[in-house]
């Protein structure tokens, strides 16, 4: 059962299925089952064993003294939690992750990410990606919570994108969810504020691609005042 589970997590599909069989012949990974609305895993303690979710979704979010609860992202079936932390200095959590459906999942002991990485190029490369893409977005999102608006942080998004892309017509690789989440927003208020733009003629969409018609008005939106 672990290693048709494993097959199915991102982070172990580029792995041989020949070492991957030898890789669980040293251990077992530990499943474990959680109802909608458990805690997973708590905020500022250490964190040794990767959590693959293998249904299911949850949130991480982030919780002050006074109680106010900031939702840093969604995590779903196949998704690996804090794969940076499980190797940073002190190994401590920086977010609570609560069950948002009934969750299963897969748990691996830190010393064996190790092995693995030692015995596999393939999911070395996978790991580090993992990493860089995880540190990316949150990157991103504590760039964008300077905005009080939708229609600003969507604007800073899309010149941003402009200057990488270097082309009006850009390929957004995010999806409406991820760029809601990144936003620190709903999606049906960010759906919203984009079909505004589109009727403004300041951008037009189509899937995945978004035309810039108006980038002169992009650019006002990103600085006028709050």
């Amino acid at each position: 059962m672990s290693l048709i589970a494993l097959k199915k997590v991102d982070l172990f599909k580029s792995v041989p299925t020949s070492t991957l069989d030898t890789w669980l012949k040293g251990f077992t990974p530990l499943q474990r089952e959680y109802r909608k609305g458990n805690i997973l895993l708590i905020q500022g303690k250490e964190y040794l064993d990767l959590c693959c979710i293998l249904s299911g979704e949850v949130s991480a979010e982030i919780q002050d003294y006074s109680g106010k609860v900031l939702k840093v992202e969604t995590l779903k079936a196949y998704e690996s939690i804090a794969t940076a932390v499980l190797f940073s200095p002190d190994k401590l959590l920086p977010v609570t992750v609560v069950a948002q459906t009934d969750v299963s999942t897969l748990w691996i002991p830190r010393k064996e990410i190790l092995r693995l990485c030692r015995m596999s190029t393939e999911f070395l490369e996978k790991l580090l990606c993992d990493m860089g893409a995880r540190l990316s977005f949150l990157a991103q999102k504590i760039r964008f919570l300077q905005f009080n608006t939708i229609r600003k942080k969507i604007a800073e998004y899309l010149l941003i994108q402009l200057r990488n892309q270097g082309k009006r017509t850009l390929q957004v690789r995010h999806s409406r969810e991820m760029l809601a989440e990144m936003f620190g927003v709903t999606r049906p208020a960010l759906s919203r504020v984009f079909s505004e733009l589109c009727k403004e003629g300041v951008i037009s969409t189509e899937g995945k691609m978004i035309q810039v018609l108006d980038p002169v008005r992009l650019r006002t939106m990103a600085e006028e005042e709050e």
